[in-house]
């Protein structure tokens, strides 16, 4: 995980730091998931081939959370869900924090999970998630309109 000196903001460099973030915060926390189908876009050229493009539309296919412990990987994540389908492309996260050395419950995950899936299917700003590929490398993923 690196962090320029002008900006204390970490960059994430893969999943792993993103579980390496979510173990140091004061409280036990959860990590939100909603699995996402990408249909990339593709472009007929002038000589009628197809050229694919830097665009596509995002779904999502599966909500989730996970407690974040010492032993939780991508491995992990990546096996509970192609379990579900293989139809995924990207992994859409963020971290719920816990209150008073207690992590959230999945009952109060549910909200949240609701809220990222939403935000994906009607293209709200995106900005507040991480997004990583099956690798667990990050991918930036915007709407059409930013």
């Amino acid at each position: 995980m690196n962090t320029s000196q002008s900006d204390t903001t970490p960059t994430l460099e893969s999943f792993d730091d993103l579980l390496a973030m979510a173990r140091a915060e004061p409280d036990p926390c959860r990590l939100l998931t909603v699995l996402v189908q990408a249909e990339i876009a593709y472009r007929r050229r002038p000589d009628g081939s197809e050229a694919l493009v830097d665009e596509g539309l995002l779904r999502p296919v599966m909500v989730r959370d996970w407690a974040v412990t010492d032993s939780l990987c991508l491995a992990d994540i990546v096996t509970g869900a192609d379990e579900v389908t293989h139809e995924w492309r990207f992994l859409m996260t963020a971290i719920l924090p816990g209150t008073r050395g207690r992590a959230p419950t999945p009952g109060e995950c549910e909200p949240h999970l609701e809220r990222m899936a939403t935000a994906l299917a009607i293209g709200e700003d995106l900005d507040a998630f991480v997004f990583f590929d099956r690798e667990g490398v990050p991918a930036r993923v915007t709407n059409a309109s930013s």
